[in-house]
């Protein structure tokens, strides 16, 4: 049995989901994000999750090396 984990975007608890470098993504947001339109009045808050994501990401794991 798989264990609720919670979303990166919303923070509510999910069985399931898209996990991107053990990020995890519900379907609600996952659904969100893939209609996103630039002139949505949410666009620039889901980019700010993105970037902010992206960034946790490109941090080097042991710095120094």
């Amino acid at each position: 049995m798989e264990n609720k984990c919670s979303c990166s975007f919303c923070g509510n608890l999910t069985f399931g989901g898209l996990r991107i470098h053990g990020e995890l993504i519900c379907p609600a947001c996952e659904g969100r994000l893939a209609q996103l339109q630039i002139e949505d009045e949410d666009y620039k808050d889901w980019l700010g999750h993105l970037r902010s994501m992206w960034l946790k990401w490109m941090k080097p794991e042991h710095p120094g090396f």
